[in-house]
Formats: structure tokens, sequence, C-alpha cells
């Protein structure tokens, strides 16, 4: 009888907090991707588009699990896909994604143009004009070490957070979550306007290597999800000395 009891409290349990998580993900998400519409005849992720810089890009969705991962291979080439978005980062302060990195470029290292490769890039741009547009930029660094800030020598108006570096996670899965409001302020000085394009990048052309990322779910949300690992954990504070 007391198993019975036993077993039925963690059943119930157990459907309370889906019925919890559930209700979270309506009240607070906002999905920018899941890559589960799969591509369009060019091969593109749905609601995406191409970005090519060097070289034939090489790209396709991964199931694993009733999940969809976008795949991205770099050889000597540079290549990212964009999506137009608009989002209150006042409303929706935190952006949650998954990645895996299988290969890290050969010297990567963004500090300097001529090693400037990394294997998994994510950016938020704020701004709807080119010229003028503030972007934050989540890479996979190699060479520099993690929770290294700094101006993207591509692009003078982007600034640079390393959230992983090196081999240690190779090949396994890491979920980040980033209070892009607050990194915004830090980075930039001041508060950001919406968020207007979201891009994911990959390249090799510099060192003239290889490298090989995959990018799982990316949202929004007006709170951190219960169970996403502390941000304590996934940064530390943010050195503007860092920044040249």
């Amino acid at each position: 009888m007391r198993n019975q009891l036993f077993n039925a409290c963690i059943v119930a349990t157990a459907l309370l907090l889906c019925f919890s998580s559930h209700a979270w993900v309506e009240e607070n998400e906002l999905i920018i991707a899941d890559f589960s519409k799969g591509v369009d005849s060019t091969g593109v992720p749905v609601d995406w588009e191409i970005v090519k810089k060097v070289g034939s890009p090489s790209l396709d969705i991964k199931q694993e699990n009733n999940e969809f991962f976008l795949h991205l291979i770099s050889e000597k080439t540079s290549f990212g896909l964009k999506k137009n978005i608009s989002i209150d980062i006042k409303k929706y302060p935190y952006i949650t994604f998954t990645w895996k990195v299988e290969k890290l470029p050969e010297g990567g290292d963004f500090r300097k143009e001529e090693t400037d490769d990394q294997a998994a890039q994510l950016y938020i741009v704020f701004g709807k004009f080119q010229l003028l547009a503030n972007i934050i930029g989540y890479i996979w660094g190699n060479m520099a070490p993690q929770h290294t800030t700094g101006i993207s020598p591509a692009w003078n108006r982007t600034r640079i957070i390393v959230l992983e570096s090196g081999s240690e996670k190779l090949g396994k899965w890491v979920t980040e979550t980033r209070n892009i409001h607050e990194d915004y302020k830090t980075l930039f000085g001041k508060d950001p306007g919406k968020a207007n394009l979201i891009t994911i990048y990959i390249n090799s052309q510099h060192t003239q290597s290889r490298a090989e990322s995959y990018f799982g779910k990316i949202y929004f949300s007006k709170n951190r999800k219960p169970e996403c690992p502390p941000i304590e954990k996934n940064s530390s504070k943010i050195n503007r000395g860092n920044t040249r």
C-alpha cells in the first residue's frame, strides 16, 4: 500500500512539473528557432536566409529524439544564416540556446583579424540600418580564453563574448543562458533598443582549416527557465578592460 502511494506521488509530481513547464513556456518564451520546419528547396532552413562569404556552405538539419539541430561544416569557408526578428529586450531580456562543437578551427582567435575563425557564433543585431547597428556576438572560441570580451576585427560595432573555449567540451551539448539586456548595457553603456536580426555563423577561411558545429533551440524569455544552468556558471562578470 505504501509503495502504491509512493508511486502515485511520484507520478503526480512528474505531471505537475510537466504542466508547470508547459505553462512557463506559454507565458515566457519567444521561440526563434527549433529547426523543426526542415529546409526549403535550396537546402536552407525554413524562415532563414543564407549568407555566403567565402566558399560554398555546407549545412543540413539533423534529428534526434524528436528534436532538430542545425549542422554546420566549414572547410576553409565562411557562411551563416540570418533571420529577421523584432524583440523587445526590456520585456524579454534572456536568451537561451544550445550548441555543440565537434571541430575547432586550428589557431582560431577572434582577437586578430588574420585568425578570426570560430566554429560556432551567434549574433544579435540591434538596429535596422547596418552602418548604425550595434551587435552582440556569443562565440565558442579556440585560443581566446573563456569569458574574454572584445571588439570584433570584422566590424567595430560588434562586441564579442567568449562563452565557451577550447576542446574540453567538444562533442557535448552545452546550454547557454544570457541576460542580453545586461550584456548590452555593460558592453555599450546604454539600454538596448529592439533586437532586429539574429545570425548564426561558422568560418575557418583565415586559418585555412576545418570547423564543425551544431545549434539547437534558440529562444528569448521574460525570466530564466528554472532548469536552465545559472548564468554564474556559464559566464563570469564581463570585463570591459578586455574590450579593444
